[in-house]
């Protein structure tokens, strides 16, 4: 497998998400779009070289239980999308939403799987140097930080939506990730 396959296989959950980031966006897109996908590009190139220096020892521990906490972060903040979905104001910007908090939580959540990649990526893509290490998982916060780029806008085209629908699209593809994550597992 190559780095880059590797790279949009892992950024595939944070481009998920950033479709529901995008939908519920309505204003300072760019910028907002800008700092979602680079928390998410962040973590999705942090997380390897932290799975890669855990090595094996880790490998057991995060592999049986790294779904089940990416689901319960998914499900909670879904679930809070869902619940904010029955506030009657309807003045709505992303900044509210996705606070860095809420980003950094949506960062971790899709990243775990990267996390656990890290153990295998010198024996699955041949980055058995420290140098090949730096370069596969600088592809993989680049990818990340492009797919997720895109995905948030794509979602914007929701933006049109009222708030209220906007947030339970998003809420609802958090929950779905969130599932799809612990089925899989």
């Amino acid at each position: 497998m190559s780095a880059a396959a590797l790279g949009a296989a892992l950024a595939m959950d944070a481009a998920a998400v950033s479709v529901s980031c995008g939908a519920g966006c309505k204003y300072k897109r760019l910028k907002v779009c800008t700092v979602t996908a680079a928390f998410f590009g962040f973590f999705q190139l942090i997380m390897p070289i932290l799975g890669w220096s855990i090595g094996k020892v880790g490998s057991g521990v995060f592999g049986a239980v790294d779904h089940i906490i990416a689901f319960i972060i998914l499900l909670i903040l879904g679930a809070k999308m869902l619940f904010d979905a029955r506030d009657k104001n309807d003045i709505y910007e992303c900044d509210s939403l996705y606070g860095i908090k809420e980003l950094f939580l949506l960062a971790v959540a899709t990243s775990i799987d990267a996390l656990a990649s890290g153990i295998v990526i010198p024996v699955s893509v041949g980055a058995d140097t420290p140098a090949e290490m730096a370069i596969t998982v600088t592809m993989i916060g680049l990818i990340t930080f492009a797919l997720s780029f895109l995905g948030f806008f794509t979602g914007s085209a929701f933006s049109k939506l009222k708030p209220k629908y906007a947030r339970i699209f998003g809420g609802l593809v958090l929950i779905l990730i969130g599932m799809k994550t612990l089925i899989s597992g």
